[in-house]
């Protein structure tokens, strides 16, 4: 049974997912449009990466990233977000071993794209180390 707690977490995630999409969706249509020519890299990332860049978010690296850096993000910096690495569950990736045991060729399905989290050069600042 899930707490109140982790509903409302779960919700907050769907959310952000739900506006990454929208916003993935409209630098995509624009991009189809002719905007955006001149943007080395357009994938959906790539044009994230790009209206990022557009709002003065540049350098754009993952918590753990900024921190072996020797950096920290500061407080109430709010992420960015862009889709992670496409994963398969290990249900889906049993199904498809057996699929290919059998000889048989997997259907196509939608892979799950997870968000990813960044953090902008202008939104870190170098740690202090204690001597």
């Amino acid at each position: 049974m899930e707490t109140k707690e982790n509903l409302n977490k779960n919700e907050i995630r769907r959310q952000k997912r739900e506006a990454l999409k929208s916003l993935s969706k409209s630098l995509v249509a624009r991009r189809d449009k002719g905007e955006y020519m001149g943007n080395e890299d357009d994938t959906v990332n790539g044009l994230l990466r790009f209206y990022y860049a557009c709002k003065g978010y540049t350098n754009l690296k993952t918590f753990h990233e900024w921190k072996k850096e020797g950096c920290s993000v500061r407080k109430g910096e709010k992420a960015l977000l862009i889709w992670g690495t496409p994963v398969a569950s290990k249900a889906e990736k049993q199904r498809i071993e057996e699929l290919k045991k059998q000889g048989k060729e997997e259907e196509e399905k939608e892979d799950y794209f997870p968000v990813c989290y960044l953090f902008a050069e202008c939104q870190v600042h170098k740690s202090e180390k204690a001597d």
